[in-house]
């Protein structure tokens, strides 16, 4: 019997795209002022929650090994880990100070140039650099004030970063969109 491998690439950028669309909207809602009574708690579970996502990336990561697709493992295990950070990043001394988010904001950048050098798509290393400024624009919110131009800042950087990771996602799954 033939062994049939399932590749969750698609699914992995959905849930990618899942995830920056979250940021997305909370930035904007934030920005805009809309129900801030209930966006802020809701801000401060999508943070938490990406650690969750995570666990999640990781185990596409391994299903993705197990179809032999090198692309989306590396992929996935690079967002695993910072997904893991994020939670981490949150002000572990309780002093109001969120600079692990501009630590995982590097660490995309770095992965951005790393994607290009390797020849990787432009598109994802489009869709890495702007979360890179999504997460950058998250900690200079929670750093300073909690100014609404950063929340602006994040909600748009967040809904590119969607719309790039369901687009990239679209493109695998009906291989019809180009992918450069």
């Amino acid at each position: 019997m033939a062994e049939n491998r399932v590749d969750p690439t698609v699914a992995g950028l959905f849930l990618i795209g899942f995830i920056t669309l979250l940021f997305g909207i909370i930035g904007m809602q934030l920005y805009l002022d809309i129900a801030a009574i209930q966006t802020e708690p809701l801000f401060k579970a999508t943070l938490a929650f990406v650690g969750m996502v995570g666990f999640i990336l990781l185990i596409f990561a391994y299903m993705a090994s197990k179809a032999g697709n090198g692309f989306a493992v590396a992929l996935f295990a690079f967002v695993v880990v910072s997904f893991f950070a994020v939670p981490l990043a949150l002000d572990p001394a309780g002093i109001g100070f969120y600079q692990g988010l501009y630590i995982v904001a590097i660490f995309y950048l770095v992965f951005t140039i790393l994607t290009l050098l390797i020849g990787g798509p432009k598109i994802l290393a489009l869709m890495l650099l702007v979360v890179a400024f999504l997460f950058f624009f998250v900690g200079m919110y929670l750093n300073f004030d909690k100014e609404p131009m950063y929340a602006m800042m994040f909600g748009i950087m967040g809904l590119t970063a969607a719309a790039l990771a369901m687009y990239l996602g679209l493109a695998f799954a009906t291989q019809r969109l180009p992918v450069v």
